[in-house]
């Protein structure tokens, strides 16, 4: 059974996992490509959604030689710089709709270049989720806690 958590915990606290959820694209634009894909490939408009979540997100979020995404959202919603967690994408179900979501496996960072750790709290997750919509036009939708 999962556990959904609020506030801060305790370092000795059992960690959670952190999901951050998105809905509709944001944008004309988003949907209009996502409407154009849909048709031409014979699919939901969901399931082309997902997947060019997925897709975009792992092309910028995951690409080696590249500054990672995640670790710079962090530091422009903390001001430090973080080794970036193990960090997955999937999707969830709301009634009866798929949506994409981010999964975060640890919700503590490891500062760079120091012993340090950051909680991630609720503002900073909502400021990812928001700089999320802004770079790529998935409406940010809310974010889940679960206990591991």
């Amino acid at each position: 059974m999962s556990v959904v958590l609020r506030g801060n915990p305790s370092l000795s606290e059992i960690s959670s996992r952190i999901e951050i959820r998105f809905g509709l694209p944001s944008s004309v634009e988003r949907e209009q490509l996502t409407n154009k894909k849909s048709i031409e490939f014979d699919v939901s408009f969901e399931r082309v959604m997902c997947v060019d979540f997925m897709d975009l997100l792992n092309e910028v979020w995951m690409k080696k030689g590249r500054e990672n995404l995640f670790e710079l959202i962090i530091f422009i919603s903390t001001g430090e710089k973080v080794i970036c967690s193990d960090v997955s994408f999937d999707t969830y179900t709301h009634n009866g709709y798929k949506f994409p979501k981010i999964i975060i496996q640890s919700d503590y960072l490891n500062v760079k270049d120091s012993d340090r750790r950051i909680w991630l709290s609720d503002s900073i997750i909502d400021s990812i989720g928001k700089e999320i919509d802004g770079y790529f036009d998935f409406e940010y939708v809310d974010f889940l806690r679960i206990k591991k």
